[in-house]
């Protein structure tokens, strides 16, 4: 999450569903298919706006701008918010758009923080029953990403460090394992898991093959829904040790290739990203981010929804959000210039928003 984490330096050039269902998402989403098709024709497309999903008026806001419905609507979630209540049905309309969550297991005000080892040994079962019971009566899919960005030396989850709320990298695999055959053994298949590290390059953060959890011995079953990443263009900070302009095809390239190699069927998101908007001074002292004349941030978005170079790319999760002065942040928000919020409005108005299936599949535009 962009607004809490601490973020690398420089960018590098970088539950498994019902047999049927993935011959199905083989058929429609198969490299041969989508080798020479743009995103731009074949994905769900949509946001993150300040609050989701705690107060959704920014978001709404954002779609009037955009004089469109957004496939699906992102957001932050802790261990206390329990998944598909009253709120998520407001905000899913009966499943006309898409929710996906960044799954965090938080510290409370005492200062106790929920670890991998919390997980497995079941002292947060009480509150997983609470979502189990929530989404048993909830009439669509919600897409999840537990410890998203695990990855990453700035993430309080990332394996094999002694943050709080972490654990060993064997822990954090168990965690996960115990958490999806939570909801599975309970026959709860509406709550989508997606695998979810961050693309940057940094030499500490860990590989993601480390981190993935694998299939269950005795039957096989797989343990990840989606394939997700996340990933931000900083710009050029006009240093030589720091960030460098990164279009969308050179920022998710290696993550795309890497996270595909550890399954070779399941969808990809690009849950999380965004990019600077290159006509403002949008950094800080630590962290500079000046005006770059040579870049356009309009230009950037349709260069992204013309790439043919990820053919399981189904969803854009788009960070559209600012909060100033702070190091870990740039203005991602679509408005940042009416060259940007100009190339989002005429792609969504020429590509209507279409009700995604919820029962199965992952969201997609028709072709």
């Amino acid at each position: 999450m962009v607004g809490t984490r601490m973020r690398g330096r420089k960018q590098s050039v970088w539950r498994s569903s019902a047999a049927a269902v993935v011959v199905l998402l083989t058929s429609m989403f198969s490299r041969a298919a989508h080798a020479e098709v743009p995103l731009g024709d074949v994905i769900a497309f949509g946001a993150y706006a300040d609050g989701l999903p705690y107060d959704d008026g920014e978001f709404h806001a954002l779609e009037s701008k955009l004089g469109a419905t957004l496939d699906i609507a992102s957001g932050f979630v802790d261990w206390d918010y329990v998944l598909g209540e009253e709120r998520d049905r407001r905000l899913a309309t009966e499943g006309d758009r898409v929710l996906l969550y960044s799954w965090e297991p938080h510290c409370d005000r005492k200062g106790h923080c929920i670890s991998f080892r919390d997980v497995i040994d079941g002292r947060m079962d009480a509150y997983l029953e609470r979502v189990d019971e929530s989404m048993k009566r909830f009439p669509s899919d919600i897409y999840v990403r537990p410890w998203a960005e695990m990855n990453a030396n700035w993430s309080p989850y990332q394996p094999g460090t002694k943050k709080r709320q972490a654990g060993s990298i064997e822990e954090f695999k168990a965690a996960w394992r115990h958490l999806y055959d939570f909801f599975r053994e309970r026959g709860v298949d509406n709550l989508k898991f997606v695998f979810n590290p961050d693309v940057d390059g940094d030499a500490r953060n860990v590989p993601f093959e480390q981190l993935w959890p694998g299939k269950d011995p005795k039957d096989g079953h797989g343990y990840v829904d989606v394939l997700g990443l996340d990933g931000y263009n900083w710009g050029d900070s006009g240093r030589d040790d720091g960030e460098d302009w990164l279009e969308f095809e050179a920022l998710f390239a290696q993550g795309y290739r890497t996270l595909t190699s550890l399954d070779d069927r399941a969808p990809v998101w690009v849950c999380e990203f965004g990019s600077k908007e290159p006509e403002k001074n949008d950094g800080t002292r630590h962290s500079p981010a000046p005006p770059d004349s040579t870049h356009d941030k309009g230009v950037w978005i349709r260069n992204m929804l013309r790439s043919t170079a990820f053919p399981r790319l189904q969803a854009l999760a788009y960070y559209s959000a600012y909060l100033p002065n702070h190091d870990n942040q740039r203005d991602f928000r679509f408005e940042s210039s009416e060259s940007s919020l100009s190339a989002v409005r005429t792609y969504l108005r020429s590509h209507p928003h279409r009700r995604p299936s919820t029962k199965h599949a992952a969201p997609r535009r028709r072709r």
